[in-house]
Parts: C-alpha cells; structure tokens; sequence
C-alpha cells in the first residue's frame, strides 16, 4: 500500500508531525514502513505560460515557444507533440541542475535561439505521466507565473510504501491509513463533504444470499486530465492515460470504496446468486461478477453509470475458491475487505469532479455492525501485563471508529463491517496494545507458580525422555518421521491399513496418504539411506505415534541395526563382527531392561519368518523382534539388519526405591543339560522357573 503525506493530509491534520515521525507512528500501530522517499523538484524549476507556438522553419519536430515566466518572457525551443499555445507548463530556467550533471544552459537549436527548458514530469524528478511535457492546472494549488515548482507542496510530496498483512484490508486506502493514525494520534478524522441526494431512479434486487451493498449515480464522462490526479496516481503507481480510469482509481485508493464505470441507463439492477458467483445484470444484460471482475465495457458514452460496491470479503474469497476466473485489480481489495460505507466513496468523488450535487440510488444497507465482543477491563490489562485505563481504552477503540458502550466492569463492543479480521476478545486486545505501543508497556519479571506437576502429562514426556536417553547410552541415534506413510507401501507389506471411510481426505503428497500403523516401514528407508551415504554401522530408534485400523492413536519404539556392530580396530584386525540376534537383544537389553523372548506366530512381511521372536516381559508380549526378511534386504539394499518395535506404554517405568541386599554371598553353579534338538528353550525355562 502506497501513500503519500500530502494525500494523508486531506483526512487528518499532520501538522508537527514530520515524515520521520510518520513513519514511527506507522510502525508502532503495525503498519510496517517499507520505504520512504521524499519527491522534490530541482531548483530553478518554475511555472511558465506559452504565450506563442510556431513550427520551426528548419525542423519539422520542434516548435518555437514564447514563455512568460512571471517577471520576464523566454523563447524555448520545444520538441514536444502536446506543446500548445496558453498552456501552464514547467519550465527548467538556465542554470538549473535536473541531477545526473544536467545543467540547463543558453543554447542554438537548428538556427534558433533557447533560454531553457520546457518539462515532462519525469525531467525533473516526478513520476512519468505522458510522452511529453507536463501540464499544470490549479488543481495543485495557486500557480502563480515564475514560482519555482519545489515551493509547492502539493507537488513535493513525501511518499510512504507500507507493508500490510493480509487481514488488513481496511488499510487498503489513504483514508484507511488515515483513520489508523487519529487513533495513534488522538487527531480529528476528517471526512469529505459533498451535496448529495438519493433518489430512486433504479431498482435493486440483491438475493439475500449475498452479502452485498451496492450505490449508483451518473456523471459526465470528462476527457481532460487533473495534473494532482494524475501526479498522485504516478505516486502510487496507478497512473493510466485513461481519464476516467484515473478517476475512480484516485476515489478507490482515497477512500476504500470500490468502483466501477458502465455504458448504461440502469432502470433494474439484479445480483444474482448462481453457479455460487454473485453475478450483477444491469436492464437484463450481464455486467459483472462483483468484487472479481467486468465484462469488457463497450465505447463509453458521455453520461457514465458509476457503481460504488461492497461485498463481503469472506462470502466472496470462498465463492471464487477453486474457480478458474480471471481477477482484475479490484479483487484483491474486495476479498480482502472494502470500505462499506458507499456514501464516502460517492462524496469523494463529487468533491473532486467539483460537483454541486450527485444524485445517488443505493440499496437496502447492510448493518453496519458484522459481530459484538464483549471483555471485562480485568481481562484486558491481566493479558497486556500492564493497567490500562477505562478511559483510555474506550478512547482507542472509538478512534479506531468501533462502537463502545462500557460500564464499571465491562465493555461491549460493535465491530464496524471493514474490520471483518477483528472476531475475538484477543484481537480487541491487539487492537488496544498495537495504538498504546508495545514499546510503551514496561517490561515485568515473569512469575513462575510452583504446582503439582506429576500429572498424565508430565509422566508421558518423562517416561520419553527416560527411554530416550538408555537409548543413547546404547549408543541409539533418535530418528523423527512423518505421522503420514504410503498405504500402497503398507498394502505390499502387510502392514494394518485404516478402514476407508476414516483415512486421509486430503493427504499432502500421493507417497504420504494416509497414517501409520508402524514405524518399521520409515525406518528401513532411513537405514537405506545412511547405507547409501557410506555410513557401515546403524544403530537407530524412534519414539512416535501410530493409529490401529479404526485411528485410534498409541505410541510406539521402534529400532533397526544393520551393519557392523562395532567400529574397525586392531582388536578385530579391521573386521567388525556383523550384528547377530543375541548381539542386538543385548542392545535391547540396556534400553528396556531384561526380557525374554518366545518364537512368535506373527505373520509379517517384514520379518525373517525363521528368526523372529515376541518380546516378553513378565509373561507378557510387549513387542516383536526379529532379523528384517532377505528379500526386503535386497529391496532397501542393506545388509543383514535386525528389527524390533515395541508397545511404548507397556515399558516398565516406576519409581525405583532402595532395597537392602543379601549380607551373605552369592552362590552360583553350572548345571549342563543334554536336549533334544527340536526342544525350545522357553520350556525348560518354564519348566526351571
């Protein structure tokens, strides 16, 4: 968003306010100030009169000027093709410095004599507004004959670019930005004055549906120019040779309200809801989706039906959504949030066209208030740390133009239609901080209130971060995935699926569409990827969340070795043993304390059917352990890995309390057995316990 400090100045009074204090302001209110530059005109720059304009009798693109410049008359040799006699112009007089070392001087142009320079406005450091030299009028003030131009403040203005997020659509104008700092500045908002009548000369229908207000009137198409107009939209970027174009550009970006031009009579107006576009007929013919874009206007008549219009921002941003609609420049206001109030934009736009009255027809109005908040002064100053006063914080939101009614306790607050961001009691809170400034509310040491925190919660993080660092002892590094994996992954390996009508709707990737059922499928791919990347030992473990068929959630562990099991040393002659099932149950072991184990049932995919083994704990299973399956080995390019994956919640973790310990010695004895060779050991360990 662009403004300029003297466009500023028609809404708000500004004086002992300088640029640089501007700019603070804005910041402190969250307008972020991206730039600031200030536009001044050489010196030796001044208005001029063409008394004369003759061709030039040896070149047929110059015109020999007579120019009154107050106090004396100059001849100038011009090449300009919009160089007419009686015109107001800018003259860059001998001697004057335009930048760059371009020095106006004294010069002989085919034979003919010049004393200076008429100007386009991009000559003398002005946004550029035409191919040739720039016209003034007194629209930028008093332009009295030999007054140097950088004397004029309407012309030397200081131009300010803001930073606006998304959801502050109600800056998206000079009186926007204006009604933000007679907050911050506890200054008058001052709003135009225009004689207008409303008249029901046209019907307007609107489907209820439709959060949408909508202002006519007519006015004579004009095709002279306006020098502050087009000056000002050059500023801003807005600039267009077409006249009326620049017309309502100039009103929009003033005042917030959105408008439009049509070639037509407009005896009924209809919006319509349909394929869930508000589509607008004007006497039965189609003219546009409001607020998104028009249908190109035909040759422009003399009399031009201006539309003033306001929709809601949310109604309009979910009806396009999806849509492949083309999307002119007002679209980017409506669907972030126009002015509502249609009579300012009209008022404006009959005070510049210098209009005695404007006959309007608008429609039924929308309420002005969108919701109510209500919050107790308590509440407001416990989540700003800091006292605000009643008074005060009453005075803020009215200058911010919300409706306030407050009693000892309480405030109720109507929130205006253009500030359709404001929905809670946290945003009126930000409201209150943002005009206070958070610079100006005193830091506080944070106090901390001891409670009881041996709560669910606080177990569970404990209970992780107990097992986390075993793991590490066991020289474990901890890996972290998605909560998402490939259902074609987890059909392929037999792995749980979720039942249909509860898996993903909108999964973020076609690799990633739907939930986990087991770590073990991520983390075979990061051990391929580490093989991958020339790593020779893998050690890894994770401690994540996982869904059952009907999503409930669980938490489970999970480890993968694969590789060597030990580093390259003189102890094993630069040959690492490879991990086997007894060396990584012992690794096991440090993490989860002691367990058995029992050849398992399970059918998986995943596991070497011949070595693979439930984890017991107690005579419970708590998890599965087993050597990864030869042809997944092939597949994930690795060598002889081992897995496990445990039920987390099942892991033993309690307080440990001291016991005493036996005064009199261990004893122990080997015992050898001879068995047959198709005997478990499970059982004769049952049979011993």
């Amino acid at each position: 968003m662009i403004i300029t400090r003297e466009w500023l100045k028609e809404f708000i009074d500004l004086d002992g306010v300088d640029s640089e204090k501007l700019c603070r302001v804005l910041n402190s209110i969250g307008l972020e100030v991206d730039s600031l530059n200030k536009i001044r005109v050489p010196k030796g720059v001044v208005v001029g009169k063409v008394l004369e304009c003759q061709k030039h009798p040896n070149a047929d693109k110059l015109n020999i000027t007579q120019v009154d410049l107050g106090n004396e008359t100059k001849q100038i040799v011009c090449g300009a093709k919009n160089v007419a006699k009686g015109l107001i112009v800018a003259v860059a007089t001998v001697g004057a410095n335009l930048g760059d070392g371009f020095v106006i001087k004294e010069a002989q142009l085919r034979g003919v004599d010049s004393f200076g320079m008429i100007c386009g406005s991009n000559e003398i450091g002005l946004p550029k507004l035409n191919d040739g030299i720039w016209v003034l009028d007194e629209s930028l003030g008093e332009l009295e004959l030999g007054k140097e131009l950088c004397e004029i403040d309407s012309i030397n203005d200081d131009v300010i670019e803001i930073e606006l997020t998304a959801n502050r659509g109600d800056c998206l104008s000079i009186y926007g930005v204006a009604r933000d700092l007679s907050a911050a500045l506890n200054k008058e908002l001052k709003k135009p004055s225009a004689n207008l009548k409303e008249v029901e000369a046209c019907k307007i229908d609107i489907d209820p549906k439709i959060k949408a207000e909508l202002g006519y009137s007519k006015i004579d198409r004009k095709n002279d120019s306006n020098a502050l107009i087009d000056l000002r939209l050059g500023f801003v970027e807005l600039y267009t040779p077409n006249t009326t174009k620049n017309l309502l550009s100039y009103t929009s970006h003033a005042t917030g309200v959105l408008l439009r031009s049509y070639n037509s009579s407009c005896k009924e107006v209809e919006l319509k809801l349909e394929e869930g576009l508000p589509k607008l007929y004007i006497d039965g013919k189609f003219k546009s989706i409001v607020g998104v874009n028009q249908e190109e206007s035909d040759e422009l008549d003399k009399e031009l039906l201006i539309e003033a219009s306001y929709i809601d921002p949310d109604f309009i941003s979910k009806s396009v959504m999806n849509k492949d609609l083309k999307k002119d420049d007002l679209f980017y206001n409506s669907s972030r949030g126009s002015e509502s109030d249609l009579v300012l934009g009209f008022s404006y736009l009959a005070k510049i066209s210098n209009l005695e009255t404007l006959d309007i027809f608008v429609s039924k109005k929308l309420d002005p208030i969108s919701k109510n908040i209500s919050i107790t002064f308590d509440k407001i100053d416990s989540f700003i740390g800091q006292k605000i006063e009643p008074d005060r914080v009453v005075e803020i939101l009215k200058n911010l133009r919300f409706g306030v009614q407050a009693d000892e306790k309480t405030i109720k607050i109507d929130v205006p239609r253009f500030r359709h961001d404001v929905e809670n009691e946290q945003d009126i809170i930000e409201e209150i901080v943002r005009v206070v400034g958070i610079d100006n509310i005193p830091s506080t040491s944070l106090l901390i209130e001891p409670k009881y925190i041996y709560n669910t919660t606080y177990n569970r993080y404990k209970r992780k971060e107990y097992f986390r660092k075993r793991a590490s002892g066991a020289s474990f590094y901890e890996v972290i995935h998605y909560f998402f994996d490939s259902k074609d992954d987890q059909k392929r390996f037999n792995q749980i699926l979720l039942k249909d009508e509860l898996d993903l709707v909108n999964p973020i990737s076609s690799e990633l569409n739907t939930l986990r059922t087991s770590l073990l499928l991520h983390m075979l791919r990061s051990a391929s990827s580490n093989i991958k990347n020339g790593i020779k030992s893998i050690k890894l473990f994770e401690i994540g969340t996982c869904v059952d068929e009907n999503r409930n959630e669980m938490q489970k562990m999970a480890f993968i070795v694969s590789g060597d099991s030990q580093s390259e040393s003189i102890q094993n002659q630069g040959k690492p043993k490879s991990f086997d099932l007894i060396s990584f149950a012992s690794l096991l072991r440090q993490v989860i304390g002691g367990f058995s184990l029992k050849k398992s049932e399970q059918k998986s995919a995943l596991f070497n059917p011949y070595e693979i083994a439930d984890i017991l704990v107690d005579g419970k299973s708590i998890g599965v352990l087993g050597s990864l399956h030869i042809d997944l080995q092939e597949e994930f390019n690795l060598p002889k890995s081992y897995i496990c994956e445990i039920d987390f919640e099942s892991l033993a973790y309690e307080k440990i309390e001291v016991t005493p310990y036996s005064k009199y010695p261990k004893l122990e004895r080997d015992l050898s057995l001879l068995k047959s060779k198709d005997l478990p050991f499970s059982k004769i360990r049952d049979s011993l316990n």
